[in-house]
């Protein structure tokens, strides 16, 4: 046998593995249905205020939609585990998060009910940490999927404007780069915020809300490049500036997530990347030696400004 193919072999089991952290929450709340059968109380503490409930639900209402999402989340794992592709981890990610929240939500919240006697006299305790350990199997889910690769760049052109900068110039590129799977995680996150707030107070919501705001930050970047380096920013919000004067040479790579650890803000043993997709990329190699990469759309004429301002910073230290 082939080392392509051990390699696609092993990829496959990881996808189905993953997969398995999506179908497992779902086959346990099936079970623990049937076993609690005419046991289930008619109503169940939903929500609490600290450790007392303040929200209420059917049981069967609460069950035949967290059946259905996690249902959902089943058939997406299981399709996404057969067909493969560089997306798998992020919709392995979300699928796992939702559905082990939600089964966990309704299993806790009948098991409490059933021990207290009656759902007001229920109460949550340390047993919070029950659905928010659950929503962390999105990671291992990611973990399982996406794989660094390794092995260091090949060494790459460092093309220059055709016209040197003159001391005194001033020129400014800028490029755009968009991605979906910000607006697909954003929506495992605020599932994750409904099934969060379901077991704790507002402010709770409040963080898981605005993570899924800083998620979506990378659903559109914008690079500029100038005289005094290159920035990044996200809905006209700068947050990432790169010194020129920390730039040795820039390069277009064509790169894959997955190469880099996955996707949006990575950092990894070879250097930094923000990742939206595969693709074309701005490669550069800084002082310390390091890389830090972007994607973005026709990346090319910024590496040439990128290059000639560094070219043009070094004549002058000489």
């Amino acid at each position: 046998m082939s080392t392509s193919k051990i390699r696609l072999g092993a990829a496959a089991s990881r996808l189905w593995i993953a997969a398995s952290l999506t179908f497992i929450p779902t086959a346990a709340l099936i079970i623990a249905r049937l076993v609690w059968g005419n046991e289930l109380p008619h109503t169940v503490a939903s929500h609490w205020s600290g450790s007392t409930p303040d929200g209420f639900s059917t049981t069967t209402t609460f069950f035949a939609w967290t059946l259905a999402l996690s249902l959902i989340a089943s058939v997406v794992a299981a399709v996404t585990a057969v067909r493969g592709g560089e997306n798998s981890p992020l919709l392995l990610s979300v699928t796992a998060t939702t559905s082990a929240t939600f089964a966990t939500i309704w299993i806790l919240s009948v098991a409490l009910t059933l021990d207290a006697g009656s759902p007001e006299e229920a109460r949550i305790g340390w047993w919070i940490i029950a659905p928010i350990a659950a929503a962390l199997t999105g990671i291992a889910a990611w973990a399982l999927t996406s794989q660094s690769g390794s092995g260091a760049m090949s060494s790459l052109p460092t093309p220059t404007l055709a016209t040197p900068l003159s001391a005194t110039e001033r020129a400014v590129w800028i490029g755009r780069a968009h991605s979906i799977w910000p607006w697909i995680l954003a929506v495992g996150l605020t599932a994750l915020t409904v099934g969060t707030a379901t077991y704790s107070d507002w402010w709770v919501a409040l963080i898981l809300l605005a993570s899924t705001v800083l998620i979506t930050a990378f659903a559109s970047v914008t690079v500029r490049v100038d005289n005094t380096g290159m920035s990044i920013s996200s809905w006209g919000i700068r947050w990432k500036k790169i010194a020129i004067t920390r730039v040795k040479s820039a390069s277009v790579d064509n790169i894959r997530p997955m190469e880099w650890g996955g996707w949006g803000y990575r950092l990894t043993p070879r250097g930094t990347a923000i990742t939206l997709r595969s693709g074309e990329a701005i490669v550069l190699t800084l002082d310390t030696g390091r890389l830090f990469a972007v994607t973005v759309d026709q990346p090319e004429d910024g590496v040439r400004l990128i290059n000639s301002l560094v070219q043009a910073k070094s004549s002058r230290e000489i």
